[in-house]
């Protein structure tokens, strides 16, 4: 536990505490949303599902491809594609 974050994996913790917090991000708009659909129009909820499913589409692909880009680049017999 002592090596948890070093200067070898900084960016790595960086990019999990992103990640975190985007993921949280989302979930407290899933609860608000849930909570108060009540109150909304149909229209509304409607909008902001779909906003949550782009955001959760869009977590997990850049989630996938930033990791696919750190891995190819800590494994020089991996090309990496441009």
């Amino acid at each position: 536990m002592k090596n948890f974050i070093n200067k070898k994996n900084i960016s790595y913790r960086f990019q999990q505490f992103i990640i975190l917090v985007l993921h949280l991000i989302l979930l407290y708009w899933m609860y608000y949303t849930l909570s108060e659909s009540g109150s909304m129009e149909t229209a509304t909820v409607f909008y902001h599902f779909t906003g949550m499913s782009m955001m959760g589409a869009f977590l997990i692909r850049g989630t996938a491809y930033w990791a696919q880009y750190h891995f190819k680049k800590e494994n020089p017999e991996f090309k990496i594609e441009k």
